[in-house]
Parts: structure tokens; C-alpha cells; sequence
């Protein structure tokens, strides 16, 4: 689509002021190019909200909040967006038309994976500002606001835990921040095209113009968040050990003492304690934590990433293009984790350093050439099933004859 920007290698003078002078120390203002246009996010913004038209929809991605000013709706059925709110100023009027009450805001949480071109445009243009201060190695979490006359004060109760960079994609914003618990305000604004930025430790109260639209990010600072994401993998590593079936049991009190006049623990907690150490000790932690480090570098740390598409196997003689970089992290000895568009997998055997070799971005070549490329004929199952997920992450396109250069 013609409304997507692509940030490359070659556009990061854009975030040269950002990352050198304010990146960890300072909220700023800056002109960075928007991902892609209000319409298009206005476009998302309507998929999203369709399933929580019909009612409230729990645990579930991307979550829809409408904000008014006598707080959030649980259940806002029509006043979210439908098909016949073909912008967000018609949304925005209708809506507030029927609340009958000045102000609101509606917030998409972590859509992006809906729609893959947006995403990609996404990572794409944070790529440029990872590529001066580091990748991120916890989950970076994009919301979509659209909001009329609206002033937020979600950010003013504590310090928060994530960097955030703002983009206004239509309007104007201001913003109110506080360094730590008492420090003296400053004050920030942006109209459509600019992006503000302010690091972890700031409180925060937005004023939304007449018609705003904004797209942040929200990236991960604090140490307790790298915390509780190992605390996460190793829950589900222990419940892999040790199974999930059976109950939390009900212990009698007071307990019959022990043989060392002890009070006994309850054997399920003894087990998942001594399950846990065992974890610890275990390689198989290790190896999820890079895999799911692999995966958010090869995404930007934009997570979700966008489902993989359908792909069929492609026959021995078609043409391929290498369109996206493939991350590729040591896993022990002639064992690799590869990943791409915000998914990991594991390749094995010395041949695959080899295959690495030939899909660089840019290159076109056929399956046959890759096959050889391994000492390998052309209907090599290994290759071909490679290529079909490379394929299906969209990190190679297969060509039709008249897309060969």
C-alpha cells in the first residue's frame, strides 16, 4: 500500500538525535517518519474492535478499551468502530454523539499482528533506533489510540517501567511529565508527523485534541519485567516435568509431626521445588530463553508476530528471493536456532551454515541451486521443507516467471 513508510539501514539518520543525546535520559520531540498513515490504522482499529462489539472478550489479543470521562465501558457494543466509520473523526463524532458526554478515547492493545504489512512497517522503522542502542530482549508492546477532546491520566499514579515513543499519526497532542514520584514537570507537544519520546521513571497525563490518533510504543526498562519473563519460562518448564494433572491438596492441621519434630511439607510443594532446581540446572531453559531471544530480534521485540501464512511446497526448478533477514544464534555444536518475522526454529547438521550462505536479502536463486549449494539433489526433503517455512514466515518469496529479474 502506498501509505506505508519503510524505515531502512539507510533512513537512520532520523533517530540520530534521539539515540545519541535523550535515548535513557531526556523526553524530546522529533521528526521520525510515521510507520503508516491514520486511514490505515483506522482500518485495523475496526478489525480490532469487531469481535468486542458483540460483548467483552477476556484474555484475548489485541484488547479494546473505550475511555470516557466517567471512566472505562465494559461493554461498549456499538460505540466501538464498525464498517460505517470509514474515518476516525466520523468514529469519534458518532460516538460522542451517543454517549452524550464530552471526551473520550478508544485504546487498541498490541494489534499489529492482525495486519502484517503494518507490522512489518513497525519493525521496520524501530529497527533504525535498535540499531544504535541495542535490541531489546523482552517483548516491545505497540497501541493504537484514536480520541476526541480526551485527557488521559493513566500514566500518572507511579514511575512507569517502559521507555515510550509516541507518534502522532493525526492531530495533536500534549503531554505533562514528571520525573520520579516529586519531580518538577515539563511540558511536551506533537501535531501529525512528529514523535515525542520519554524514558522509564516518568509519570505522564496526555491531552488528546479534537481529533487525535497516535500510535506508541511501549518498551521494557525495569528489571523486574526480565524477572518475571524467566519466571514465566520456568513455570512452564516445571508444569512440562512434572505434568499437569492432579490437585492442590488439603492438608489436615494441626499436621502430625514430622520424624525429625519438624511440621512436613506437602509433597506437591516439595515436588515442584525440587522440579524447579532441576530446571535450573537443566540446558533445556537456556535453549527456550535463546529461542525466544532469536525470535524478538528477528521481530524488533514487536510482539505478537503476525501468524505464518499458508505455503505450499514449492517444486524442485522455482525461483526464490530473499526479502528479509534471517537471525541465526549458536545452540551447541553443528546446531543452530534460526528465526525470522518473530519466529524461531531449530536447524541441525553442518549443512546449514551452508544454506545460510546463499539466503542473503536480495539474492535470487532457485531451489535447485540451493540444493546443490548442500551437495544435495534437487527433491531434497530437508531443503524444501526449509524453504517452505521460510516461505510461510514471508522471509523468501517464491517467483513466477514474470517476477524474475
Amino acid at each position: 500500500m502506498t501509505d506505508v513508510t519503510s524505515v531502512t539501514g539507510e533512513q537512520d539518520v532520523y533517530w540520530d538525535e534521539l539515540a545519541t543525546h535523550h535515548w535513557g535520559h531526556r523526553p524530546g520531540r522529533f521528526i521520525v517518519p510515521v510507520p503508516f498513515s491514520a486511514a490505515w490504522a483506522h482500518e485495523l482499529v475496526v478489525k480490532a474492535a469487531e469481535p468486542f462489539r458483540a460483548g467483552t472478550v477476556y484474555g484475548a489479543l489485541p484488547k479494546v478499551r473505550l475511555h470516557t470521562s466517567r471512566g472505562w465501558l465494559g461493554a461498549p457494543g456499538r460505540l466501538l468502530p464498525g464498517a460505517g466509520d470509514t474515518s476516525a473523526e466520523r468514529y469519534l463524532a458518532r460516538a460522542e454523539r451517543e454517549l452524550a458526554l464530552p471526551g473520550l478515547l478508544l485504546s487498541v492493545h498490541r494489534p499489529l499482528h492482525l495486519d502484517y504489512a503494518l507490522w512489518a512497517a513497525v519493525r521496520d522503522a524501530l529497527a533504525g533506533l535498535w540499531r544504535t542502542v541495542g535490541w531489546p530482549c523482552l517483548p516491545v508492546e505497540a497501541e493504537l489510540t484514536e480520541a476526541r477532546g480526551f485527557t488521559w491520566d493513566r500514566g500518572m499514579g507511579v514511575p512507569s517501567e517502559h521507555a515510550v515513543l509516541l507518534w502522532v499519526l493525526e492531530g495533536n497532542l500534549e503531554v505533562t511529565l514528571w520525573p520520579g514520584t516529586e519531580g518538577e514537570p515539563m511540558q511536551l507537544a506533537a501535531s501529525a508527523g512528529e514523535l515525542l519520546y520519554w524514558p522509564d521513571g516518568y509519570r505522564s497525563q496526555e491531552r488528546h485534541a479534537e481529533r487525535c490518533v497516535t500510535l506508541r510504543v511501549h518498551v521494557p526498562r525495569a528489571s523486574r519485567l526480565a524477572t518475571t519473563a524467566v519466571r514465566t519460562f520456568l513455570a512452564d518448564a516445571v508444569h512440562d516435568r512434572l505434568g499437569r494433572d492432579g490437585s492442590v491438596p488439603l492438608l489436615p492441621f494441626p499436621a502430625p509431626a514430622a520424624s525429625d519434630g519438624g511440621a512436613p511439607v506437602a509433597q506437591v510443594l516439595t515436588q515442584v521445588g525440587e522440579a524447579a532446581g532441576a530446571v535450573m540446572k537443566d540446558e533445556h531453559l537456556a535453549r527456550a530463553l535463546r529461542v525466544r531471544w532469536a525470535a524478538l530480534r528477528s521481530a524488533a521485540g514487536l510482539d505478537p508476530a503476525p501468524p505464518p501464512r499458508p505455503t505450499a511446497p514449492p517444486a524442485p526448478g522455482r525461483r526464490i528471493e530473499v526479502v528479509r533477514d534471517i537471525v541465526r544464534i549458536p545452540d551447541g555444536p553443528n546446531r543452530w536456532i534460526w528465526a525470522a518475522e518473530g519466529h524461531a526454529f531449530p536447524v541441525g547438521g553442518s549443512s546449514g551454515a551452508r544454506l545460510a550462505e546463499q539466503l542473503i536479502p536480495g539474492r535470487q536463486l532457485t531451489i535447485t541451486q540451493l540444493c546443490r549449494s548442500v551437495g544435495a539433489d534437487e527433491h531434497n526433503t530437508a531443503v524444501l521443507a526449509l524453504v517452505t517455512k521460510l516461505a510461510g514466515l514471508r522471509a523468501v518469496e517464491l517467483l513466477d516467471e514474470e517476477t524474475r529479474r
